[in-house]
């Protein structure tokens, strides 16, 4: 009776002692042996109460080492931007700026995903790497079959001053895009040249990729596209000189001039040695007209090219 006693109190304290020894890794993986440890003593934040200012990743299996700390820091990138997004997201919903519409839950959710994904954009968040976190791993080898691989345990510092910093971050690179939209929407009236609307319209597409679909801005910024592109495609090219072996154009769009600065091409069935150059706001076009006949009733065609948009004018030659 005493020896079984003894027996079960023995397979208790192993039992106790398996439970109560620190392990960073998950369980060995059969027929593998730890054969590094780095440090050499286990950090006491390995198994330490996690502390406020600290993000932790424990048990990161890779089969590498530098690819078991790639994935260990892309969990601290996820979690430090899912925190900010979560605080960002919040404040924007309490300001009312934002419509709930459906399950409010859901909606939240998704909202502070696609912010999460906009957060992990910011230069801030580039500068994040494993230099500035505290790292303990384990490496495990199989002799037999020459396999091994690595658990990572990381603690990154990350404290309340940095999430301000990160929100402040996000939050300049949102008014930056409002303030952008805002730019483009007044230049609409003032621009005066073909390269500075086509600018323009790359530009605001560039700024909507920095957009969801269902961002309202996007409506707003294709809107802003429209308005630019309806001006290309006005375009008039206005006749200003027409006398024999020589004309002058200009584009115009409502009475304004728009220069630009690319050649429009010139073709006729009779005329030919062109000269074609830009004189202030207008395009000259010197020619021969030798060859052509007045009873033929020739002419001289110019086209611009401006976006997608072709504008041209069919221009009588004059031969006195």
């Amino acid at each position: 009776m005493r020896s079984k006693l003894l027996g079960m109190i023995k397979r208790l304290l192993i039992v106790l002692v398996v439970m109560l020894v620190p392990l960073c890794a998950v369980a060995q993986k059969k027929g593998f042996k730890r054969v590094e440890c780095v440090p050499k003593q286990k950090p006491a934040w390995v198994t330490e109460e996690e502390r406020k200012d600290y993000y932790y990743i424990k048990n990161q299996e890779g089969a590498t080492l530098t690819e078991a700390k790639n994935i260990a820091m892309t969990e601290v990138m996820n979690s430090i931007c899912r925190s900010v997004a979560v605080i960002v997201t919040g404040d924007m919903i309490d300001e009312g700026n934002i419509s709930i519409i459906g399950d409010e839950t859901v909606f939240i959710e998704n909202y502070r995903s696609k912010t999460q994904t906009k957060i992990a954009k910011l230069p801030a968040i580039q500068g994040i790497s494993d230099q500035k976190a505290d790292v303990y791993y384990e490496h495990y080898y199989k002799r037999k079959t020459g396999e091994e691989y690595y658990v990572v345990c990381m603690r990154y510092p990350f404290n309340e001053f940095e999430r301000r910093d990160l929100i402040e971050a996000y939050n300049k690179q949102e008014q930056f895009i409002n303030d952008e939209i805002d730019r483009y929407d007044d230049e609409v009236e003032v621009v005066s040249s073909v390269e500075a609307i086509n600018k323009n319209i790359t530009d605001l597409n560039l700024l909507k990729k920095e957009l969801f679909d269902d961002d309202s801005r996007v409506g707003r910024i294709n809107a802003i596209i429209k308005l630019y592109t309806d001006i290309l495609k006005s375009l008039t090219v206005e006749l200003m000189e027409n006398r024999p072996g020589f004309m002058s154009v200009r584009l115009t769009y409502k009475g304004k001039v728009i220069t630009t600065s690319r050649k429009p091409k010139v073709a006729s069935d009779c005329a030919n040695d062109f000269d074609v150059r830009y004189d202030k706001d207008k395009w000259t076009v010197a020619f021969d007209s030798g060859y052509c006949y007045e009873q033929d009733d020739p002419t001289v065609k110019i086209v611009f090219t401006a976006g997608n948009s072709k504008p041209t004018k069919q221009v009588r030659i004059k031969f006195r």
